[in-house]
């Protein structure tokens, strides 16, 4: 007669041995539940990386490379312009409530009565963010200082609205509103492009580099 594992004879006593060891099932092991419930969090953060991912989708740079690429090369008209008529400015930013000065100076024959300023992110395009300056028509920064009275044309002064500040590291462009003829490019106006770091309250020069 053949005997089972659990009731052989113990050769010293000749009574049956017993595995008295007790049984846990897996759910009661704490080990057990640690090694889940990292793998439980592992897999919820790799699905929230991926909704993420596909949810909130980075602006970058620019869709159309060729054809911001020739308004690039059209521009240099009017850069070159700028240059010659030593165009310059001096940008400010009022640090509580958003307002923009910027104080021209230079030779144009006629300032424009609006200008256009871009602050462009070098990274994300919705930070990108584009106003109209007005020329202000009151006492030049220039005149006041020097208790003078105003010529015409003298260090114009034109004044714009931030709806949020902008700060860090920026593209600039300072520009007149002047139409693009397609295949022509720009056959008026100047533009002023340059790379600075934007801290509202503290004063940039608006300048071509090499100007």
């Amino acid at each position: 007669m053949t005997q089972s594992t659990t009731s052989r004879a113990n050769p010293a006593g000749g009574q049956p041995a017993t595995n008295r060891e007790p049984f846990t099932p897996w759910y009661r092991e704490p080990w057990a539940w640690y090694i889940v419930g990292i793998l439980l969090v592992t897999f919820a953060w790799g699905g929230f990386q991926v909704y993420t991912a596909f949810t909130h989708q980075d602006s970058v740079v620019i869709d159309d490379y060729y054809k911001n690429g020739k308004t690039i090369n059209q521009d240099m008209t009017r850069i070159d312009n700028a240059r010659s008529l030593a165009v310059a400015g001096t940008l400010a930013i009022d640090e509580l409530i958003g307002e923009v000065r910027v104080t021209m100076r230079g030779n144009p024959e006629v300032w424009p009565g609006q200008l256009k300023l871009s602050f462009l992110s070098p990274v994300f395009k919705d930070k990108d963010k584009t106003i109209v300056l007005n020329r202000s028509f009151g006492i030049s920064a220039k005149s006041a200082a020097d208790s003078s009275p105003a010529q015409p044309g003298q260090n114009p002064m034109y004044v714009g609205q931030l709806d949020a500040l902008v700060t860090g590291r920026y593209y600039l462009q300072l520009e007149t509103l002047d139409e693009l003829i397609p295949e022509v490019g720009y056959e008026t106006g100047w533009k002023i492009t340059l790379e600075a770091v934007v801290s509202p309250g503290t004063p940039i020069t608006l300048k071509n580099p090499d100007a």
